[in-house]
């Protein structure tokens, strides 16, 4: 028998340019979020407020009920009516951090109109009891409405909302 030696072929790995374009990973910025969930903690704030505020109206208008004094139950009625009116806001406030959380520019004005009638109802309440309007809340306002709008003003977190 003739032997011959086989031929093996090897096939060598030949270079391939698929034009490919190098991955780019693009961060989010965690300010949104931030700026959200601290919303959300001082609304929480304006809640347990307003629960106070409805208790407390609740009771003086008992009181006064109790005792047949239809100024104090009036009084009460009123202190009740802005308990839940903070309570309403309140809730809206925390929805609008968790929208603000998950980078939504709905969330950013509905703080901004959250904001502004604070200090229209701020504003309300002192010329109604004739005193002067305080601008302290006023300017808290004012620089809580620019804290709140930092993740459109910011270009790093602005093009990550929607």
């Amino acid at each position: 028998m003739d032997m011959e030696p086989q031929k093996q072929v090897i096939n060598e790995p030949q270079e391939q340019d698929f034009n490919q374009l190098p991955l780019e990973y693009e961060t989010k910025s965690a300010l949104p979020v931030v700026v959200g969930v601290i919303f959300c903690i001082f609304q929480v704030f304006s809640l347990f407020g307003g629960l106070l505020l409805l208790l407390g109206g609740a009771l003086i208008g008992g009181l006064g009920a109790e005792a047949g004094d239809s100024d104090v139950a009036d009084a009460g009625a009123i202190v009740g009516g802005m308990g839940v009116m903070l309570l309403v806001m309140g809730i809206i406030g925390i929805y609008s951090g968790v929208m603000i959380a998950q980078r939504k520019k709905l969330g950013v004005q509905m703080a901004w109109g959250l904001l502004g009638l604070g200090a229209i109802l701020s504003i309300g309440t002192s010329v109604m009891l004739e005193q002067p309007i305080d601008p302290t809340i006023l300017g808290c306002n004012g620089i809580c409405a620019v804290l709140v709008g930092l993740p459109l003003m910011v270009g790093s977190a602005s093009q990550h909302m929607e």
